[in-house]
């Protein structure tokens, strides 16, 4: 059968690798999930054209460096079926070339969406820590119930090692809590800066096979929400 090279055929091929990208790697859904929500939120900073196209440009540099990370990962595979130095070599270089693209995005975005930044924002975890401590404790005491839950259907007693939740997620997203409540104000880049510190930490646990995607995310969120209890309680106390 003759292979067909109209112009829709390889919209479909285009389509059918970005299907498979989308089911296979776990890092290009986060990818494309951020870039989402950067994009769409951007849509609310009154944002000049040429600054929108950046950040669009931005998104899919990172989206673009992904991909080719995918095509040398299968390609390596293909080539290299058993274990080889040369192998993680360049596995290893691809996944700079990741890295490097994200670092940089992030740095573009800051750039532009810092001086859209509504000032009032600003407060966000000063408002947060004037909140009732109340409404936090029982978000905590749900989430704690279906930590809990989640053990026992699960079976898994291990605390430091694995296990439900995740204590290095739920210690990382503490510290990022932390340093917002002190610096977001004036300094919101270092909040940042350390919030992706902490999703690091947090994917880590997952790329090694200590945690799955849930124990980290309950990890992270009763890090987050015992931290904000804290803070409510004493806050006022200064």
């Amino acid at each position: 059968m003759k292979k067909k090279n109209d112009l829709l055929s390889s919209f479909n091929s285009a389509f059918r690798g970005l299907i498979y990208i989308l089911k296979r790697e776990r890092n290009f859904r986060i990818h494309v999930g951020i870039g989402t929500a950067v994009i769409v939120g951007s849509l609310f900073l009154n944002l000049s054209l040429s600054e929108f196209l950046i950040l669009v440009l931005t998104v899919s540099m990172v989206l673009m460096c992904e991909t080719v990370n995918t095509l040398i990962e299968m390609l390596i595979d293909a080539f290299f079926p058993e274990y080889s130095d040369t192998a993680k070599r360049i596995k290893d270089t691809g996944a700079c070339l990741v890295l490097l693209s994200a670092i940089t995005s992030v740095i573009i975005g800051y750039l532009i969406l810092s001086k859209r930044f509504p000032p009032e924002a600003r407060n966000a975890f000063e408002n947060i820590a004037h909140s009732p401590w109340y409404i936090t404790f029982i978000a905590l005491l749900l989430v704690t119930t279906l930590t809990i839950i989640l053990k026992f259907i699960i079976k898994k007693e291990s605390l430091l090692t694995g296990g439900m939740p995740s204590i290095h997620s739920g210690i990382s997203f503490s510290i990022w809590t932390i340093v917002s409540f002190l610096t977001f104000k004036h300094e919101p880049l270092i909040s940042l800066l350390v919030f992706l510190l902490a999703f690091w930490v947090a994917q880590s646990r997952v790329m090694k096979k200590i945690h799955n995607v849930e124990e980290v995310i309950i990890g992270g969120v009763t890090g987050i929400l015992f931290t904000i209890l804290i803070f409510q309680i004493f806050w006022g106390l200064k």
